[in-house]
């Protein structure tokens, strides 16, 4: 074979056999990327992925020599792992054949589990199909949303490209203009002055959020104080349930915290809790019941108002980590989402890693893995699950099944209706 060049080596991305004729390769990024990696050294010499015209067999005798490996998938299909060098480079040659052993020796089949557990939660979805219907219909209007929403980078890239501006000041919104509500809601005097500007509105506020924004404000009217059961970081969706009534809202972080409560002015006999939206229902459940220990008379919203998206995303992750050899969190190494997923589904003493690119996968995580879980995060776009699928699939036939969990109220048991008008006294119950 030819067209390799001195001082390169080429990753095959397809191949043809003597045999089997048509090779297929795509591992063919996780071999460039371990060259990258110095695993093996190429030294000097460029590395490139292309598609090699020629097979092992007439390689003696052309400028070039190509080190393969193949097996045929469930279909009759051949796949494989190749690289090629200039004849007269021995030392690339011996590079090859070293850097295709050690990806052949992983050739087995495998199951994959994927977390079908979406990032975003069904509220978030909905805020930015929402937000690009907006701009569908105004086409001539600015679209403005206010605060950052809480979503992917995939869904996030869809509304810059739709030429929506997000703000966190709404003097940045034009007379004439649109102003969206994202899904954790606004501060009432935003609310507030949105509408004495006349702009135009799109509240896209998720009803359980709304559901909790509500509450706040009707113990508060009763004249509760209001124990906001939240998570240990400080967010924006919890800043919003604050604002509802700002002086008489507390925030509760952890069980140990309620333990050891002493707020000044609160009375013991006049205190309600309310659970903040997107934090685990678990968590909630432990610090509910140590202040109930310590408060014995506080009250609290219906259980149906939970949100369970972050507790049935936990849970999907830990399912599918507890049973993969190795689970591969799909995400930047500075996302706090990645950071979470990976605590998460490394809590049962499994090999949990973090990938940034389908490239970042080693052989050396791969040996005696024959389940693999994947974990996609906010940060991880779109693509990088097909591309990580489409490279696992090309050392040896591949097995991806998902994995979900969904949690919601039986109807008819008296919980709140999201959609009916809000009660005078929240969803309180006395139990």
């Amino acid at each position: 074979m030819s067209g390799v060049r001195p001082g390169e080596i080429l990753v095959a991305t397809g191949m043809t056999h003597p045999e089997r004729g048509t090779v297929s390769s795509p591992a063919a990024p996780l071999l460039a990327a371990a060259l990258g990696r110095g695993e093996p050294d190429p030294g000097r010499r460029r590395v490139r992925l292309h598609p090699v015209n020629g097979t092992a067999a007439d390689s003696g005798g052309g400028g070039a020599v190509l080190v393969m490996a193949s097996y045929l998938d469930l279909n009759g299909r051949a796949v494989g792992l190749g690289a090629a060098a200039h004849a007269g480079d021995r030392a690339a040659v011996e590079v090859c054949a070293e850097l295709v052993a050690q990806w052949a020796g992983l050739l087995r089949s495998r199951r994959l589990l994927v977390a079908d557990a979406d990032p975003d939660c069904a509220g978030a979805r909905a805020g930015i199909e929402a937000t690009l219907r907006a701009v569908r219909e105004a086409p001539d209007a600015p679209v403005h949303v206010y605060g950052r929403p809480v979503a992917s980078v995939s869904r996030l890239a869809r509304l810059t490209a739709a030429g929506v501006a997000i703000t966190d000041d709404l003097d940045a919104v034009p007379d004439g203009g649109v102003v969206v509500f994202p899904p954790h809601g606004v501060p009432l005097p935003v609310r507030a002055e949105a509408a004495a500007r006349g702009l135009g509105l799109v509240d896209t506020t998720c009803p359980l959020a709304a559901l909790t924004h509500r509450d706040v404000a009707a113990y508060v009217h009763r004249g509760d104080t209001v124990v906001l059961i939240t998570g240990a970081r400080d967010t924006v969706a919890e800043r919003v349930s604050v604002s509802q009534a700002p002086e008489f809202v507390l925030t509760m972080r952890s069980a140990a915290q309620a333990a050891g409560l002493q707020w000044s002015g609160a009375d013991p006999d006049r205190l309600s809790l309310v659970v903040q939206t997107g934090i685990s229902v678990e968590d909630a459940a432990v610090m509910i019941g140590t202040l109930r220990e310590r408060f014995p008379r506080v009250r609290g919203q219906h259980y149906d108002a939970l949100c369970y998206a972050a507790t049935d995303r936990a849970d999907a992750v830990r399912m599918v980590a507890g049973t993969s050899d190795l689970t591969l969190v799909l995400g930047a190494a500075d996302d706090p989402d990645a950071d979470h997923m990976e605590a998460e589904a490394s809590a049962g003493g499994r090999t949990v890693r973090r990938l940034a690119a389908a490239g970042d996968v080693a052989a050396a995580w791969l040996t005696g893995v024959n389940a693999i879980g994947v974990v996609p995060t906010r940060s991880a776009p779109e693509e990088l699950m097909t591309q990580v699928l489409d490279a696992l699939a090309g050392l040896g036939p591949l097995s991806v099944v998902t994995r979900q969990v969904r949690t919601g109220p039986r109807p008819g048991y008296g919980g709140p209706a999201l959609t009916a008008p809000a009660l005078p006294d929240g969803t309180v119950i006395d139990a």
